[in-house]
């Protein structure tokens, strides 16, 4: 996407605002959701997922969906961006420690193998939610 408009911006900004996604992919030929460690640069996300999954072949060159969202610490009011474009394999930027943070140290008892993607949105929606009620703890009848 280039140079945004602001909506689509705005949308950015929120995705931003949170350390973790769901990256949505089809992996033979079956959907596929992994969590993902994003950031924005630009008009871009960047995301770091484990190696050890084996999902950055199949999204590289592909469409993909992402979600970010602020349902775990949201209020009274949550929103959820929705952003889907074409994923390609990063070399790790050099920066890749300072923008993402420390590694996480195990994924599934595996030690964290980052493998980096960038996505170029082409599509960005954002849904509002406002006057959500609180939850009990536990979310099962």
């Amino acid at each position: 996407m280039e140079r945004c408009p602001p909506q689509e911006r705005r949308t950015l900004e929120l995705v931003a605002a949170v350390r973790y996604g769901r990256l949505a992919l089809s992996r033979h030929a079956m959907p596929y959701i992994a969590v993902a460690r994003h950031v924005v640069v630009d008009d871009h996300v960047l995301i770091r997922v484990h190696r050890g999954w084996d999902i950055h072949g199949a999204c590289d060159g592909s469409v993909v969906g992402y979600q970010a969202d602020n349902l775990n610490t949201a209020t009274d009011s949550i929103w959820a961006v929705h952003l889907t474009g074409t994923a390609r394999v990063i070399p790790a930027p050099d920066s890749a420690d300072e923008i993402f943070g420390p590694l996480p140290s195990f994924v599934d008892e595996q030690a964290f193998d980052p493998v980096h993607l960038r996505i170029d949105p082409q599509f960005v929606d954002v849904q509002f939610v406002k006057g959500v009620a609180g939850w009990p703890e536990l979310h099962a009848a």
